[in-house]
């Protein structure tokens, strides 16, 4: 029941975010979202949709190390369990942004490993532009393990898209002994020219089950 929440949250999100992104897009076509309002997003999002859903939840940032004022990750907690949240802005595709990702599980799972419950999720929550660098090119295959279907839309746009020599699965099951159940791309910011999807912007989305 909670999985198909968050995969529902997921698809829903992307009409949440064509609006933030409208009403932001000189900052989201700069910078990309922060990961505090990208997680704070999202949160409210899933409890939402939990809500419709008849179930009680509350959602709250986690304390980190080091602390910030403006949290990135957060939880979502509920009668049918808890999504663990947790966001990296990747300004660079490169190993130093990737790992910075793993570190942030790692802290994640030596703090609140007492609290996590069989039936708990975890959501991997990142934004990207697509630059000219192989390494960024290679992000989308990296995350999912597959290039897109409409891998020629993206060609049109000038984003040549590249196979990766790791994977985002195996490095968690390797480093943490978890393994993704579900993964998703999206492009939330359209070209005010022919509302075509913007591609060289990404969202990507990694849901992990915990049991």
């Amino acid at each position: 029941m909670l999985l198909d929440v968050l995969i529902q949250s997921v698809n829903e999100f992307q009409a949440d975010c064509m609006a933030l992104c409208e009403k932001h897009y000189p900052t989201i076509h700069n910078r990309g979202m922060s990961e505090h309002h990208l997680a704070m997003a999202f949160s409210r999002r899933l409890a939402r949709t939990l809500t419709e859903f008849g179930h009680d939840c509350r959602y709250s940032p986690l304390e980190t190390y080091p602390f910030t004022e403006q949290a990135s990750h957060f939880r979502v907690s509920s009668d049918a369990g808890t999504v663990w949240i947790l966001t990296a802005h990747l300004l660079s595709a490169g190993s130093t942004c990737r790992n910075k990702l793993f570190k942030t599980v790692e802290n994640w799972q030596a703090e609140y490993a007492y609290a996590i419950q069989p039936n708990d999720l975890l959501l991997l929550l990142s934004d990207h532009w697509i630059t000219r660098s192989k390494q960024s090119r290679e992000l989308i295959h990296w995350w999912t393990g597959d290039l897109p279907d409409d891998v020629e839309t993206y060609r049109s746009q000038g984003v040549n898209l590249y196979t990766s020599d790791s994977q985002l699965s195996l490095s968690l099951e390797q480093k943490f002994s978890i393994t993704p159940y579900y993964t998703k791309v999206t492009h939330p910011l359209k070209r005010a020219s022919d509302q075509q999807l913007v591609r060289k912007y990404v969202q990507l989305y990694s849901v992990v089950q915990l049991s």
